[in-house]
């Protein structure tokens, strides 16, 4: 007995009892695996993310089978509503709540709040709508990865394309005053610069909803500038180029759409005809994107997704995979499961999760939308007439300025 008295009393008596055993599973590690879809479901944004993103996670879900590591799986819509400060609420409250991952974040702003609260709550988010290459750059941090596309990528097919014409050196940029227009705006003019252009004046206007671009629009027809430079999204971007078109501004400027959807060319084919930009995934590219798009139609009355609804289900596919592989929720375990992995699927071609500072290299697209009279059926606006491969769509790792703390 001299053995148990040495011990604590407590344990001693259950040493004795036989009636000492591990401690019972936590009920996070037994309950519902939770997916918190953090998009716009009532703002600007919502034609291009919103319901359309929830589904496609939901989706995701039910293709995985419902269920992993014998858990149920389940999807929790949040509006963030467009505003930072009450999305990294919603998030926190979220995670709290149980969510092990965070997923779209269709703002810039929201992206990054959200991404500060991944971090200080140790749970992974997938940014899919959010632009701001700032995700990866300055606020990059160990438990945060970019998915779909980036302002970076964008302004060099786009940006770098148009300013190597001849007629395309001086730009006129009309900006979202938040965190993605700003970051367009740097990216874009970085690499028309890089082109030997130059963006002579830029009007930041206050984020939305903005209904009325007059005032700005005559301003850069009078500016003698040779391009327009259209950086907002959303029902900004239709807003803005309709009036673009019934001001004329077209006739005399070239217009540079840093990024569009196509829900927004569903919105107004008229207007958008002719444009030339660039895109994360379209679903009538090939047939395997066609046969998942075809399934989304089904689902959402006929209506075609765009790039960051078909990247929110491969983004919820890949982490459950993950989450399968390492057996765990845990965000650390996934994050150096995630790191330096490759992978394909219908959305990302030549995929893969950089480990630098977590943003997910693809297959990118240079598309023309089609006027009317050439598109062949509902939805189908686009014409690839480039694939920029990955290692050239995204910055490159040796010009990365994520300062690693992982």
């Amino acid at each position: 007995m001299r053995l148990y008295r040495s011990l604590p009393a407590a344990l001693a008596i259950a040493l004795l009892s036989g009636s000492f055993v591990a401690p019972p599973a936590r009920a996070a590690d037994s309950g519902p695996v939770k997916i918190a879809v953090i998009t716009d479901m009532s703002g600007v944004y919502a034609s291009l993310a919103g319901a359309g993103a929830v589904e496609a996670t939901k989706m995701a879900v039910e293709d995985f089978g419902g269920k992993v590591l014998g858990r149920p799986i389940e999807v929790e819509t949040i509006d963030h509503r467009n505003n930072g400060p009450d999305a990294a609420i919603k998030a926190r409250e979220a995670f709290d709540g149980g969510a092990d991952l965070a997923l779209d974040m269709t703002n810039s702003a929201v992206a990054l709040a959200v991404a500060a609260v991944a971090k200080e709550k140790h749970k992974i988010a997938i940014v899919t709508g959010g632009a701001s290459s700032a995700v990866t750059g300055a606020n990059c941090n160990r438990y945060t990865y970019h998915y779909a596309y980036d302002t970076y990528a964008l302004a060099h097919s786009t940006g770098s394309n148009i300013a190597s014409a001849s007629n395309g050196k001086t730009w006129y940029a009309l900006v979202a005053n938040y965190a993605f227009g700003q970051q367009m705006l740097s990216d874009f003019t970085a690499a028309i610069e890089d082109k030997g252009g130059k963006v002579q004046k830029a009007d930041l206007y206050p984020f939305g909803p903005t209904t009325d671009f007059s005032s700005y629009l005559l301003a850069a027809k009078n500016s003698g500038a040779q391009v327009l430079g259209l950086f907002n999204a959303g029902a900004d971007t239709v807003n803005s180029m309709k009036q673009a078109k019934q001001f004329g501004v077209d006739k005399t400027m070239k217009i540079a759409v840093g990024l569009l959807f196509l829900s927004d060319v569903d919105a107004l084919p008229d207007v958008f005809a002719g444009s030339r930009i660039t895109t994360s995934w379209y679903w009538n590219y090939d047939k395997q994107a066609r046969a998942w798009a075809d399934k989304y139609a089904k689902r959402m009355n006929g209506l075609r997704p765009t790039d960051i609804q078909a990247a929110d289900y491969s983004a919820a596919w890949q982490w459950l995979s993950a989450v399968k592989a390492v057996g765990s929720t845990d965000a650390d375990k996934i994050q150096q499961y995630l790191d330096g992995r490759q992978f394909n699927d219908f959305y990302a071609r030549g995929g893969e999760w950089r480990a630098r500072d977590h943003r997910v290299l693809h297959e990118m697209y240079v598309v023309d939308v089609l006027p009317k009279e050439e598109v062949k059926e509902p939805h189908a606006w686009f014409k690839v007439v480039q694939v920029i491969p990955p290692a050239r769509a995204f910055r490159p790792e040796s010009q990365s300025v994520c300062k690693k703390d992982w």
